[in-house]
């Protein structure tokens, strides 16, 4: 079993890479002894992992709440997570109490936000079931429902009491799901490993057929997210690199309202390569760099722009307007994170708008 310590100055835990059984056996008998536990998921998730979550949870003396979603994006709403409250509370449950999130980034991130609100705070385990919630979203603390002004504009920092990453839960999603997690595998290794990304680069055309290569890459992959967490939790500084490629990327889901034409992760690797054009216009880094990483999407089936979306209304203009409602925004000042070379990046708020829609036409006239 391997273990990431997330050692936090308060709130820290342990995100381990285990099956859901054993992962379960390593909590204290007495923080699931007597409790109501909320699982909150989505019907895919449910389907493919729900009945080995109840069966690790059988031996002890709870009183099992599930709440099974339709999948997507919707669910992030604040709607959403009041009715859930709404239907927690109608059961008494308590402050004692506990949620599970088994699911995606989305129901990670809606369990998290309730947990964190509810009572003014429950305990909280999350069990990511894709890729992209393995290697990101699940660690950190960051709980949040979307806006329609924009993605995660009302949340909460909300630290688990555990994570458990089963890859075995991997084996039953689509192609285009594992795709959309590897985006976020690879931005890691951008943002502060590059021995990753040589990893990655060598491993390309076996990474999703071999789980040995897969759950080495998901490992170092969250080990850089979990230093970072630990430097800054808060995001005050330095934890800003993880957002490389979502600005752009957050806009790009904004404007298709996330009606599932456009997966997240497929919208950061269109970000990322957007990143990489903005960096070379600024000689922050080489034309080989931008080569490098967008060849790197193309091989794997990972969008590089905006073409194959079929849309051809797309102006400019509207993009960089939700660019500006993006919650990093500082003043009215756009925020980027750009990348020097292959495992480094800055944060620049200096990049004039016009460079930026220079980058986004050349994105969308691709």
């Amino acid at each position: 079993m391997r273990t990431i310590d997330v050692n936090l100055v308060k709130d820290s835990y342990k995100v381990l890479y285990a099956d859901i059984q054993n992962g379960i056996q390593t909590i204290l008998r007495e923080s699931l002894e007597d409790r109501k536990i909320a699982i909150i998921s989505d019907t895919d998730a449910a389907n493919n992992n729900m009945d080995e979550l109840e069966k690790a949870l059988s031996s002890y003396n709870s009183e099992i709440i599930k709440i099974i979603l339709s999948p997507g994006e919707k669910n992030k709403e604040i709607k959403v997570a009041e009715n859930i409250i709404n239907k927690l509370l109608s059961k008494k449950f308590e402050r004692r109490d506990i949620i599970i999130g088994l699911g995606g980034g989305v129901i990670g991130d809606l369990s998290g936000f309730i947990a964190g609100i509810v009572h003014r705070g429950v305990k909280f385990i999350n069990i990511p079931t894709t890729l992209l919630a393995q290697v990101d979203s699940s660690i950190g603390g960051k709980a949040a429902v979307n806006s329609k002004y924009g993605k995660n504009l009302i949340g909460c920092f909300k630290q688990p009491e555990l994570v458990i990453c089963d890859i075995n839960s991997l084996g039953t999603l689509p192609k285009r799901d594992l795709l959309a997690g590897y985006a976020e595998l690879v931005k890691h290794a951008l943002i502060g490993d590059a021995e990753l990304f040589s990893f990655l680069q060598n491993n390309i055309k076996k990474i999703f057929n071999d789980y040995d290569i897969l759950q080495e890459a998901i490992y170092r992959s969250a080990l850089v997210k979990a230093g970072i967490v630990m430097k800054d939790t808060h995001e005050k500084n330095i934890r800003a690199y993880l957002n490389l490629g979502h600005t752009y990327g957050h806009a790009i889901e904004s404007f298709y309202k996330y009606d599932g034409r456009l997966l997240h992760g497929e919208a950061i690797s269109i970000g990322i390569v957007m990143a990489f054009k903005t960096s070379l216009k600024l000689n922050l880094c080489s034309l080989e760099h931008l080569h490098v990483i967008t060849d790197h999407f193309n091989k794997v089936g990972l969008l590089t722009d905006m073409t194959s979306l079929g849309e051809k209304t797309i102006l400019p203009e509207k993009i960089i307007d939700l660019m500006r409602s993006d919650k990093k925004v500082t003043k009215g000042t756009i925020n980027l994170v750009l990348p020097r070379e292959i495992g480094s990046v800055e944060i620049r708020n200096d990049v004039n708008e016009n460079i930026i829609l220079d980058i986004l036409r050349e994105t969308l006239d691709n």
